[in-house]
């Protein structure tokens, strides 16, 4: 859910962009032609014209966690692509039910090795096709797995927390394919402060070493106090509807090695803590659906003479949105929305980028890539109340076709 709020900004702009036209004509210009009339744009080149100093004002988007679920048609895949489920087939279930601090289980349980210490579940397992259930809550229990198999890990109205460590921590390698299932809501929380086991890792609430594949239509809330929400060694997926909400004090809302894609579903990230973001991706973030909302109040983390700034989303090479909703809204101090170390491509969607921390020891810029940005189809709205709302390294570059096109000291905005 969105909220208009209106501010008044004395404007002085002086900007210099590329752009990507038939005529390969002055983007300035262009900005001049087509920006708003109640916007303030540099109409002049770097040696011969001067910014213009306007008052204008912005109308900024309050922008607030929405919980509803979206209507968001018929998913298509492949019928060989591995990160869905419906393409495996499970034979072996065993279920658990967490009832304080006890835990019963049924079925298929000679495949396994189960391991109790009160509410908290150690599977080993070497078999293939096994499907795991839980059920129940405890507020002193987990679920950890060994295995050298893909498995699928469906949450049927659970409720785990992990005073000592992860909710949830998955030592397998391979594929852990989530399902929510239909209806049903369910919590992880982890402790605040961990017991690790030596030559193990453990990140976050839902921790897993291999990609985590969500999936189902049901809720799942995740709450990391002392690391991250949900964090992954290899790649996390998150598909059509999948209602999840995260929030995280310690760590990174949803954290991954090897990549972030967004096709579908509810994401709602809120983070707090110096130096945290929301989605924080060591390799790409690909958003092609869905609607992801992301609130973060962390300012800047300085460290041995290195600062680290918090934020919306971190992607280490290239972020792309094809099409969906997404939200970011960054307060703290030097907080950027959206960081690339490489290029960013926007070929569609709705894109809304507020940033209103102060700059002192890191810029709080709305859009930033080191690379460059590539703007080919639907709407971005960027403000950064202390410094630029859109920067890249290399070039800005604009495809023609836009309706609408408005550049300011603080506001960037652009619709096809």
């Amino acid at each position: 859910m969105r909220h208009t709020f209106y501010i008044v900004l004395a404007a002085a702009v002086a900007l210099s962009l590329t752009a990507c036209s038939d005529d390969d004509s002055d983007l300035n210009q262009l900005l001049a032609d087509n920006a708003s009339s109640n916007s303030t744009t540099d109409t002049g080149d770097d040696e011969t014209g001067d910014s213009q100093d306007e008052e204008e004002t912005i109308e900024i988007p309050d922008i607030e966690f929405d919980y509803s679920a979206l209507d968001e048609g018929t998913e298509t895949y492949g019928s060989d692509d591995n990160d869905y489920v419906e393409n495996s087939s499970f034979k072996n279930t065993i279920y658990f039910t967490y009832n304080g601090d006890e835990v019963t289980y049924t079925g298929s349980t000679d495949e396994v090795d189960i391991y109790e210490d009160g509410a908290h579940i150690t599977v080993k397992s070497d078999t293939k096709s096994m499907h795991y259930v839980l059920t129940g809550s405890s507020s002193n229990g987990s679920f950890k797995i060994y295995s050298e198999n893909k498995f699928k890990l469906t949450l049927n109205g659970v409720s785990l927390t992990n005073p000592i460590g992860a909710a949830i921590n998955n030592q397998c390698g391979k594929s852990l394919y989530v399902v929510l299932a239909d209806g049903t809501s369910n919590s992880l929380t982890d402790g605040t402060s961990y017991t690790t086991v030596t030559g193990e890792d453990m990140k976050g609430a839902f921790f897993s070493e291999g990609q985590i594949l969500f999936s189902g239509s049901g809720t799942l809330d995740v709450a990391g106090n002392y690391k991250g929400g949900i964090v992954s060694d290899d790649y996390i997926l998150f598909r059509p509807g999948n209602i999840i909400n995260v929030t995280t004090t310690g760590g990174n809302g949803v954290k991954a090695n090897d990549g972030i894609y967004i096709r579908g579903g509810v994401l709602n990230i809120g983070v707090a803590g110096d130096g945290n973001k929301g989605i924080n991706s060591e390799y790409v973030v690909d958003i092609s659906g869905g609607r992801t909302t992301i609130i973060s109040s962390g300012a800047t983390e300085v460290a041995d003479s290195e600062t680290t700034g918090a934020g919306g989303i971190k992607a280490d090479t290239t972020l792309t949105m094809t099409a969906g909703a997404l939200y970011i809204k960054s307060t703290g101090e030097g907080a950027k929305g959206i960081n690339c170390d490489y290029d960013i491509r926007f070929n569609g969607g709705e894109l809304t980028v507020v940033t209103t921390g102060d700059k002192v020891y890191a810029s709080p810029k709305g859009i930033k890539a080191d690379g460059t940005i590539y703007i080919t189809a639907g709407s971005i709205f960027s403000y950064s109340a202390a410094s630029d709302p859109i920067d890249a390294t290399t070039a800005l570059e604009i495809a023609d076709g836009y309706s609408t096109l408005t550049s300011t000291e603080r506001l960037f905005q652009i619709s096809y």
